[in-house]
């Protein structure tokens, strides 16, 4: 996050840049967004208003949505979404990363089978899980990014915790830390150790949490 303090505050944002104050800092980021294209997009609209287009695009929209999108989006697939992963591995051979490559591992495994088979809904949550949905979950979009350069630009940056032990003391369970303003996914590899236990991390962090962090 304090490699983003710069960004964060050409937005609008004057608290401080912290974890615990994520969701104000969010609000603030998805505020300066909209408000920056409201006036374009309001201009965009008022000219196609001169020539009828306005209203044949609100009859017509899949007809008319290949004139504003190149090509067809496209749901991000396992392969798409597992190559866009820049994981930030420890220091090479120890064994830190050990326990890193094998989390990445567990996390190929796991978008392969989200590939042959959606989970289903859990409980009272609704929601099937797969690539384009977990993908939206890590970024805020399901879709592979339909420019040339976006889509070479595209990355979702794997953190990994090590020491929730540490800071937690006592506790079962933690789940993983999602920043989808900065596409960055934090494992707690301690409690994802086996495929059965990552599977089961991920899938009750999705479903149950959305994109809050708790540890039990």
């Amino acid at each position: 996050m304090t490699e983003l303090i710069e960004e964060i505050l050409s937005c609008g944002y004057h608290g401080p840049v912290n974890v615990e104050k994520r969701e104000e800092i969010v609000r603030a980021v998805v505020l300066h967004a909209i408000l920056r294209l409201l006036p374009l997009l309001s201009q965009l609209r008022e000219g196609l208003k001169l020539y009828g287009l306005a209203d044949l695009m609100s009859q017509y929209p899949n007809i008319c949505q290949p004139l504003f999108v190149p090509g067809v989006e496209v749901k991000a697939d396992a392969d798409f979404v597992f190559a866009a992963c820049n994981p930030e591995f420890s220091e090479k051979g120890s064994n830190k990363e050990q326990v890193e490559v094998s989390a990445m591992n567990h996390l190929q495994d796991f978008l392969q089978e989200l590939e042959e088979c959606e989970l289903p809904e859990v409980g009272d949550y609704p929601g099937h899980l797969s690539p384009s949905t977990f993908m939206q979950w890590l970024t805020g979009q399901g879709h592979i990014p339909v420019l040339p350069e976006e889509k070479r630009n595209f990355t979702v940056f794997v953190q990994f915790n090590h020491t929730c032990h540490i800071q937690y003391v006592v506790h079962t369970v933690c789940y993983p830390i999602v920043a989808a303003c900065s596409n960055t996914i934090r494992l707690p590899v301690q409690h994802m150790q086996t495929y059965t236990e990552f599977k089961q991390v991920i899938t009750e962090a999705f479903h149950l949490l959305g994109q809050a962090f708790h540890q039990v």
